[in-house]
């Protein structure tokens, strides 16, 4: 009994066996009760009708076959015995059982003798003599009764069996019936397992309210299913191509740097003006090694799953972002627009300091060198706008720009290449949305609208 089918056939017997076994007891003590009651009420209408009868042979001392008598008795098929004190007097009928048996009280009873079972009923007679009170007895045997109780009590066993066979076969149907749309499913989900195409869906459409909304959960399940697996073959493929083009970005500078020093190794009597020009080259590129580590680094932080949100003070964000970055290249003309009202974001700190820090960055890398720069803060969204005075992005590469180490084409500004890859990262971690246009100054607008996906959370506006 393994199966479900096995198991709801068996039960449902089961729960019938009792169910039949109950009610064939109940009709076979019912049926019992009515005999008995009916065979009492036979007993005691014999007694009445023999009544006067008794008294006449008791006071006349008629002879034991006395027509009269054994006429009553002959048609109730019972026996009978008239007592008188501890005597008996008079036995007349079927051959009453039990003669010497000792005198009865008045009533009902039931009693054995010659391996038989017995029913009789006694009365006390009107007349007293010295000796004590007349009594009349009428007996009958319940071998009849108890016969036919026994032929009921068999047809029920056999009846019961044959309906509970009958039921089970029944219920073997029913569950198969039943479990129909289930078998269905499970042939559906035994075909997706064996082909791994998680792009199918189980049949939900019909069967119990139940399989349907199994059906729709196991569906939900192989749509989660199903993204996850795309976006685990899009973060392998991402992988790859990172991983590849990691290594590529990363040997330029170590080789570099390993040039130099092997040239300063070998001729350690170089000029000390071209000894300053290899040092210095060699720097640079050690800078820009740990920018990409750095990048890296940052990268492997924002794709951690679990980041701590918390509310963020975006305008006073921006504001200290903006002057770090005035600090850092002060040939750059740097200007703000930002609300006097506090625009709180719920969201990871670091990854919203990376987010504005890369586009500034790249701003300034990629305007002019004395240009200038222009961020603003609209506090419906809220909105965050860069603008800068370079040469702008085409529209073929306004998507390209966010993946890593894509730099567009015709740039000479240095970096690692993962300014905007961090970027395209937090936009996403914060449920916001990023675009490139053409900046009213001439360069690159950058504008990053958050509360757009959903997660971020809530936007938060207060007089500062």
């Amino acid at each position: 009994m393994r199966s479900l089918r096995g198991r709801l056939t068996l039960g449902i017997t089961l729960v019938l066996a009792i169910v039949v076994a109950v009610t064939g007891v109940v009709v076979s003590r019912d049926v019992e009760a009515n005999e008995r009651a009916a065979l009492d009420d036979r007993l005691k209408r014999t007694a009445e009708l023999s009544r006067e009868t008794a008294l006449r042979a008791v006071e006349s001392a008629l002879p034991s076959n006395d027509g009269r008598i054994d006429q009553v008795l002959s048609a109730t098929r019972t026996s009978l015995r008239i007592l008188f004190a501890q005597r008996v007097v008079l036995q007349s009928g079927q051959s009453p059982p039990g003669s010497d048996r000792r005198r009865p009280r008045d009533g009902l009873h039931t009693f054995s003798a010659g391996g038989e079972r017995y029913r009789s009923y006694a009365l006390s007679l009107d007349r007293k003599s010295p000796e004590g009170l007349a009594q009349l007895e009428v007996t009958t045997a319940l071998r009849a009764l108890e016969r036919r109780q026994s032929e009921l009590d068999a047809r029920l066993v056999k009846f019961g069996a044959v309906a509970l066979a009958l039921a089970g076969l029944g219920a073997w149907f029913a569950a198969n019936l039943v479990l129909r749309p289930l078998s269905r499913l499970r042939a559906a989900t035994s075909n997706i397992a064996s082909t791994e195409d998680l792009d199918r869906r189980v049949p939900g459409d019909d069967g119990p309210a139940e399989l349907r909304s199994l059906a729709a959960s196991f569906n939900d399940m192989l749509a989660r299913l199903g993204r996850s697996a795309a976006d685990r073959e899009r973060a392998l493929a991402a992988t790859r191509r990172f991983a590849a083009d990691a290594g590529h970005e990363l040997r330029t500078p170590l080789t570099s740097v390993q040039a130099t020093l092997s040239a300063l190794h070998r001729h350690p009597d170089v000029a000390p003006q071209q000894r300053a020009e290899l040092l210095r080259d060699a720097l640079g590129e050690q800078r820009r090694l740990v920018d990409l580590l750095d990048g890296l680094q940052a990268l492997a932080r924002g794709d951690a799953p679990a980041l701590e949100r918390t509310e963020v003070d975006f305008t006073d964000l921006v504001a200290s972002t903006v002057d770090v970055a005035a600090g850092r290249h002060p040939e750059i003309a740097w200007s703000s627009d930002l609300p006097e009202e506090t625009v709180s974001i719920r969201g990871w700190e670091p990854g919203l300091r990376i987010l504005v820090d890369n586009l500034l960055e790249n701003a300034a890398r990629h305007g002019q060198g004395d240009g200038a720069v222009h961020v603003r803060v609209d506090p419906a969204g809220p909105v965050l706008v860069v603008d800068d005075d370079g040469p702008g992005v085409a529209d073929g590469e306004r998507e390209r720009i966010f993946e890593p180490f894509v730099r567009a084409p015709g740039t000479t500004a240095p970096g690692s290449g993962l300014g905007l890859a961090l970027v395209s990262q937090q936009v996403r971690a914060h449920g916001a949305e990023i675009s490139v246009e053409r900046s009213p100054v001439g360069g690159a607008r950058f504008r990053v609208r958050f509360g757009s996906g959903g997660v971020a959370g809530t936007v938060t506006l207060t007089p500062r």
